[in-house]
């Protein structure tokens, strides 16, 4: 939790300087910063739970390095909570009932902008902070389904500016590594082999400074 604080306090510092870069030009600027804010809709290939019905929070900081009058790098720092929650419609053989996960997020995003429109992809790191997982009966299993801390991500998404620093945000992402300790290795369906593949539709609003 220490080396987490570090790196929201180190990233607070970097925003604000980038805060003051901002009175410059944006051709006359390197780096820019901003803030976003949405949720996510969340589900996990192999719990047997479909339907992306899990909400969370995704927000956090964002920095962008200006490579080109189109092309930048984009870096975020985020707080993201992703999981999956059974529906009525949901396969009843499934033993879970809810997969609540807390993550800090960096994602690495190259970026076109074109008038008002902006294409993403990248990675994205994300270290789960902690996590509780519900039974079908309603009992914490949390203990006995182990999760791995460090996953790898892949983001594609696009962003529609309403003005020039202002704009809405929409990603698809899904890890690219199985976060489940012990799942079994080889050919088949997540579903079949104990296996946990976090997909996410996120949706924010994006502010540039």
């Amino acid at each position: 939790m220490k080396n987490i604080a570090a790196i929201f306090l180190t990233a607070s510092f970097l925003l604000a300087a980038f805060a003051l870069q901002a009175q410059n030009d944006r051709q006359q600027r390197a780096f820019e910063g901003g803030i976003v804010a949405g949720f996510n809709m969340a589900q996990i290939d192999g719990d047997l739970l479909y339907g992306f019905n899990k909400l969370g929070i995704n927000a956090g900081m964002r920095a962008n390095a200006l490579l080109s009058e189109r092309w930048h790098l984009a870096v975020e720092l985020l707080f993201s909570q992703q999981g999956a929650t059974r529906s009525n419609k949901d396969n009843p053989a499934s033993p879970f009932d809810r997969i609540h996960l807390n993550y800090v997020e960096a994602p690495v995003l190259l970026c076109f902008r074109k008038w008002k429109i902006e294409a993403s992809g990248g990675l994205s790191y994300s270290r789960l902070i902690n996590y509780k997982i519900t039974d079908a009966v309603g009992d914490d299993a949390t203990a006995q389904i182990p999760l791995k801390e460090n996953n790898v991500s892949l983001l594609l998404g696009a962003t529609f500016f309403i003005q020039d620093n202002f704009g809405i945000n929409a990603y698809w992402s899904r890890t690219l590594n199985n976060f489940r300790e012990g799942g079994i290795s080889g050919p088949g369906s997540a579903a079949n082999t104990g296996r946990f593949f976090s997909r996410a539709l996120t949706i924010r609003g994006m502010y540039m400074f």
